[in-house]
């Protein structure tokens, strides 16, 4: 099929093409920040580019007045006009279709008696017709109005149809996005799960209190980690922590006040930080911090006890070296636990101990592999519409003797700044190509790869070995990685990344949504598999901007023929919503926890006898 488009005759799937890039590049657009003007600007520009003889403008509806967002052709007086302009029965094309919530298409503006408030103006720009079709929420609410206006016409053709059929959806998206907006602006600045402020928020009122105080002013931290919280995790589940978590977050808040900021660096670590105290003063408010951990959290009918842990430290006059003040802190919150927790520790120069516990530590990690301490379990990935298992993603753990299980986050960040990484990777890969092996033809594998994997010129060398020695096809193993990969740009990682696709073997971009450029990630290296981040996955039931962000993601992935996996669903709700908005596979509690490999050859071998649609979690 073909299509009249401007003067020439453009093949249709051209159109779509020019539509699909237009879509990207709006999602694109929503997701890294940039407002709702600028990405209706895009459209507008995009749909006058297509079709030289239209005028596109697009406003939005506020407290039943027009709102001017991009109109790029039409003049300014003209936008002024209309803004602020009340929606109604005879308000122009754009104010009548925003009131009755239909496609309003005048003809002839100047004998039509709906443009009579505001006809002149339009007149005296030269416009003669206009096309306006309300932009609708997902409650059938009026977001706005996107419309074309014409010096000259003579109806309708299909072109500047299949363009509106588009861009109204389109549009639709980024505004109520838009409504978000305050909730992706807190995503940078404030931590989602406690609605504390982030690392980076921290830092910035940090510099700002010295700054504001000057060099003589005193400055403390209180360094808070939570004792005990691996343990709540791995009883009662994640979804139960993530609730304590909030719980210590509204506990903390209370103890701050407008002389300080309170936040949560991450995972179950916490900070605080004044200015113009004394010792007294903070030893008193660490007091009250570590007592405010007596009550036990309640959540869902269940007690979660835990206590905290607490360093203290203040900076030395003049001195506004900010990563030397916590990493004092830091120390005296390891003296704080070595001394039993629940309570806290001022620093003290003496606190070389915490450093020499580290060097321990390390000592431990080098002879980790050659003591066979590291095992692996996996995690199903489970297809929505079938509920059949169609993947596991292996894990690695490290039981050390002298501190029991250890989960990789407690570990391979040291593990990447020994260099011991690599043969642990290598280690990681092996066995889970060796237990895939086991598993039904039609299952695969996905491994986690550090970036300093893929700097090693002989990684590549390395992944066909160990194929080779296991007898898994490349095929049935899938390589996960996280943006900063990506982001690094390094030639090496490209090739590297790029030799393994040649090879059969599938890439997938990991915690998805989390960094500042995810698209740029997605722009620059094409993965086969996008993983939503379990950040966005557990506020879907409760919060309509996370679905809405989800939902443009999943439809993002999908326009660009990638597969979409949801990490952390723990609630049936929650994979349904997935399913409707078209995620392909989930990962989480709700299906399975990360189990050994004879569980997993147990499940598969089952499932083969039955096709429950989630089957139970144990």
């Amino acid at each position: 099929m073909a299509c009249w488009w401007g003067s020439d005759f453009v093949p249709e799937s051209s159109l779509r093409y020019e539509l699909l890039v237009l879509e990207h590049d709006v999602l694109k657009a929503i997701a890294t920040g940039r407002s709702l003007a600028e990405a209706m600007d895009i459209i507008c520009r995009r749909v006058e580019a297509m079709l030289p003889a239209v005028a596109c403008t697009v406003l939005s509806v506020e407290d039943g007045k027009l709102r001017p967002l991009a109109g790029p052709s039409l003049p300014e007086h003209y936008s002024a006009s209309l803004d602020g302009y009340p929606i109604g029965p005879s308000a122009g094309s754009c104010g009548t279709a925003a009131y009755l919530g239909v496609e309003v298409d005048v003809l002839d503006i100047v004998g039509d008696p709906r443009w009579d408030g505001i006809r002149d103006v339009v007149v005296e720009i030269g416009y003669t017709s206009c096309w306006s079709s309300p932009i609708l929420a997902r409650d059938r609410s009026t977001l706005g109005t996107f419309a074309f206006y014409y010096r000259d016409r003579i109806g309708t053709r299909h072109v500047e149809r299949d363009i509106v059929d588009a861009c109204v959806p389109l549009c639709a998206i980024a505004m109520e996005h838009e409504r978000a907006s305050a909730a992706v602006h807190r995503l940078a600045y404030r931590d989602s799960l406690t609605q504390l402020a982030n690392r980076t928020a921290f830092f910035d009122r940090a510099r700002h209190l010295v700054a504001e105080g000057g060099a003589d002013t005193s400055l403390a931290v209180v360094y808070v980690d939570l004792d005990g919280f691996k343990e709540i995790n791995d009883t009662f589940g994640h979804w139960m922590g993530d609730q304590v978590l909030s719980g210590v977050g509204q506990r903390l808040r209370a103890l701050a006040d407008d002389h300080g900021v309170v936040a949560r660096l991450g995972g179950d670590e916490f900070a605080l930080v004044r200015s113009g105290v004394a010792v007294g003063e903070m030893a008193a408010l660490a007091g009250r911090l570590i007592g405010s951990f007596e009550e036990p959290f309640r959540v869902e009918g269940q007690n979660a006890v835990l206590s905290a842990s607490a360093g203290v430290a203040f900076r030395e006059p003049g001195d506004d070296d900010l990563t030397e003040l916590m990493k004092n802190a830091d120390l005296a919150l390891y003296r704080a636990k070595a001394e039993g927790g629940g309570r806290f520790c001022f620093f003290t120069p003496d606190m070389a101990a915490a450093a020499r516990r580290r060097r321990e530590l390390e000592g431990d990690l080098r002879k980790a592999l050659e003591r066979g301490e590291f095992f692996l379990v996996f995690q199903p990935m489970l297809d929505f519409a079938t509920g059949i298992i169609r993947g596991c993603e292996a894990l690695v753990r490290w039981w050390q003797p002298t501190a029991g299980l250890r989960l990789p986050a407690e570990f391979v960040s040291l593990a990447e700044e020994l260099g011991l990484i690599a043969p642990i990777g290598a280690w990681v890969l092996e066995e889970a190509c060796r237990a895939a092996v086991r598993w039904r033809d039609d299952i695969y594998v996905a491994v986690n790869l550090s970036a300093i994997q893929l700097r090693d010129p002989a990684f590549c060398d390395q992944i066909r070995a160990s194929l080779a020695r296991t007898g898994l096809p490349p095929h049935r193993l899938q390589i996960e990685i996280t943006e900063s990969v990506l982001l690094a740009e390094s030639p090496t990682t490209a090739r590297a990344l790029n030799a393994l696709r040649d090879m059969g073997i599938a890439i997938a971009l990991d915690d998805f949504g989390t960094g500042y450029s995810s698209l740029r990630s997605v722009r620059a290296f094409r993965p086969d598999k996008i993983k939503v981040d379990r950040s966005f996955v557990q506020d879907l039931e409760s919060n309509d901007q996370s679905r809405t962000i989800v939902a443009a993601v999943l439809a993002m992935a999908r326009s660009l023929d990638m597969v979409t996996t949801a990490e952390g669903v723990e609630t049936t709700a929650q994979a349904e919503l997935l399913q409707i908005d078209g995620c392909i596979e989930g990962q989480g509690f709700l299906f399975s926890r990360p189990r050994p490999v004879e569980e997993i050859d147990a499940i598969l071998s089952l499932q083969g006898a039955r096709t429950a649609r989630y089957p139970a979690a144990g």
